[in-house]
């Protein structure tokens, strides 16, 4: 499944010249944040799905040059991510919520990105259930899908 990204140009902030002063617009806020919501609610949905069913679909969520940090253990590259996941015994996550937050274009030199926050709780194999935060830097690819960019993994005893 495919997850629509908003074209960079429709997507946070545009300056605009008026007789020599900068001026900030904003495109409708309201829009920017309910597509971003909406982008991040479908993006959670799949990621978690595929990751708790060992699913290659997780693997196809990262760019090439992704960077995971999973409980303080950094991990390069999307060939490195797929192979640190592996190790991974088998889990079951329930989201309790998501956060999310777009990155003005201004911030990101026109590349639409989205922050995107989440707590739930996990629980691997036959191990006691322990709630988790997970935080992705999600960019727009030219595909028009969402790439994970960042991935902030961490568990809370």
């Amino acid at each position: 499944m495919e997850l629509s990204a908003t074209s960079p140009e429709n997507f946070g902030w545009e300056a605009a010249q008026e007789k020599n002063k900068h001026t900030w617009r904003i495109y409708d806020v309201k829009l920017l944040a309910d597509q971003a919501n909406e982008a991040a609610e479908k993006f959670v949905k799949i990621f978690y799905d595929s990751f708790d069913k060992k699913s290659s679909v997780a693997s196809k969520l990262y760019d090439e040059k992704a960077q995971l940090v999973w409980d303080g253990n950094a991990v390069s590259g999307k060939d490195g991510i797929v192979k640190f996941h592996e190790t991974l015994p088998s889990s079951f996550h329930t989201v309790d919520s998501i956060d999310t937050q777009q990155v003005a274009a201004f911030v990101t030199g026109g590349q639409s990105m989205i922050i995107v926050t989440v707590s739930g709780s996990v629980r691997f194999s036959k191990q006691k259930l322990k709630s988790f935060t997970q935080v992705f830097l999600l960019m727009a690819a030219q595909t028009g899908s969402w790439k994970i960019v960042s991935d902030t993994y961490r568990l809370r005893e």
